[in-house]
């Protein structure tokens, strides 16, 4: 096969690899033969065959990312429904922003234009489709061989920890408060005393974490068939010099589709809430594709966090409960009475 044109691209000393190559388990056949020949032409590549042993999949994913001088995603069909597809794509995208230059290129696959996501739009993209495995490597060989090309519009420091900071700021200063009590406060409640309502209710806070960040006044806003049922017991605290702050949460209802009723605590994660406000403003330049980054960064900060073993009291208090609560006419009044009935039942053993 014939070497490149001109000399590879040489790696900074924090790049390992010319490209970390993203693709799901349908389209591994597809990506190797592309890997394969790449790497043929004298480039590093590196896939998920790399990812070190016992570590979470999605730090393999950072950390692939951030040692690569382009990231390459073989888009599918596949890929844009699985999850860790759009935690590569996002988290390359982010890489993009952190560097300010242009480090994704996507290989179309087998899906059609009005199917790439809109936070590719930008990017650079191969076409495979219907064309020999011969061209596909001739075009990613020449994509990997060009220079830097820097963004236009390059993502802030302070934008790119926001994430860390919001998540960070949320477990200590209030789930680090609220998880190692919350447990005994609803087996101090009606709902738990209740002899028929304790076999329905789940002594764990859900934190709701919507892909669009917005959170609703009141789950009753958000879904008619969750009914309010009334406060647990109060928290207080000394905080900061606020005295016996209080901290509240609420008990809701919902009946399922067996016809009984079941109670339970839950609320959206707040931060949320911050990072929908600052993409819907103008001060902090937070724009839709930088707000689903940081979304996702949120819970796999605040997963890792909550896993730890430093936060063994907070342990069996809580149950995230990420969704996609997009809707097909536009709006976000997703039917999140479905979902937690379904996490309550699986809770239940029932």
């Amino acid at each position: 096969m014939a070497a490149p044109a001109g000399e590879i691209p040489q790696l900074t000393a924090d790049q390992k690899s010319h490209a970390f190559v993203c693709c799901t388990s349908q389209d591994k056949d597809f990506a190797d033969g592309i890997v394969a020949a790449v790497q043929a032409h004298g480039f590093i590549c590196t896939t998920e065959k790399d990812f070190v042993a016992g570590v979470e999949v999605k730090d393999n994913i950072l950390k692939a990312v951030s040692e690569a001088r382009r990231t390459i995603l073989i888009l599918s069909k596949n890929f844009i429904k699985s999850e860790f597809g759009k935690f590569e794509m996002l988290q390359a995208i982010r890489n993009s922003y952190k560097h300010s230059r242009q480090t994704v290129v996507h290989v179309l696959v087998d899906i059609k234009d009005e199917e790439i996501p809109g936070e590719l739009s930008t990017v650079t993209g191969i076409d495979a489709r219907g064309r020999s495995k011969e061209d596909v490597v001739k075009h990613v060989v020449a994509v990997l061989m060009a220079p830097d090309v820097p963004m236009t519009a390059a993502i802030s420091g302070f934008v790119d920890s926001t994430a860390h900071g919001l998540a960070w700021s949320y477990y200590y200063g209030y789930l680090k408060l609220i998880l190692p009590g919350f447990i005994d406060r609803v087996k101090r409640s009606e709902y738990w005393q209740d002899e028929v309502n304790k076999r329905r209710i789940v002594p764990k806070l859900f934190i709701l974490l919507p892909e669009s960040c917005f959170c609703w006044p009141t789950l009753t806003d958000n879904d008619s068939k969750i009914q309010k049922a009334g406060p647990l017991e109060e928290f207080t605290a000394n905080r900061s010099g606020n005295i016996c702050r209080s901290y509240r949460n609420y008990v809701y209802k919902v009946q399922g589709d067996d016809g009984e009723e079941y109670y339970f605590v839950a609320e959206y994660a707040t931060p949320l809430l911050s990072l929908y406000e600052m993409s819907e403003g103008k001060i902090a330049g937070l724009d839709n594709t930088q707000k689903k980054i940081q979304r996702q960064l949120f819970q796999h900060v605040l997963s890792q966090i909550l896993s730890h073993s430093q936060a063994e009291p907070c342990k069996d208090a809580y149950y995230l409960l990420p969704y996609d609560d997009a809707m097909p006419d536009g709006g976000n009044k997703y039917p999140i009475s479905e979902l937690i009935t379904k996490a309550i039942k699986e809770e239940l053993g029932k």
